[in-house]
């Protein structure tokens, strides 16, 4: 490779390089994109001594007043634990399939 190639090398591998980082990035979101799950500091008064599914793994649960949940799209779903609620609100599209049979 002649030195005069060198520069256009390293830019080439610079630029893949930035590419194959930015997935790792956390995507931005625009005001008119889907509503953004949150995590409730404490389950709805309503529910607690309910009985529900898990929204991410779908076991059986009672809800207790220190139940992990998240609220999205104006409802509350509940979790075995702060993972899979980290999880579902991450990514709560992914789970709604699960939360649908609750």
């Amino acid at each position: 490779m002649k030195r005069s190639n060198l520069p256009i090398v390293v830019a080439i591998l610079f630029a893949c390089s930035l590419l194959a980082i930015a997935p790792l990035s956390t995507p931005v979101r625009c005001a008119d994109s889907p509503a953004i799950a949150k995590a409730l500091a404490s389950p709805n008064p309503a529910d607690i001594g309910t009985t529900t599914k898990c929204a991410v793994c779908g076991m059986k649960l009672h809800v207790k007043s220190d139940t992990p949940g998240a609220e999205y799209q104006g409802k509350d779903y509940y979790f075995c634990d702060s993972q899979e609620r980290d999880a579902f609100i991450a990514h709560p599209e992914m789970y709604l399939h699960k939360a649908a049979t609750k």
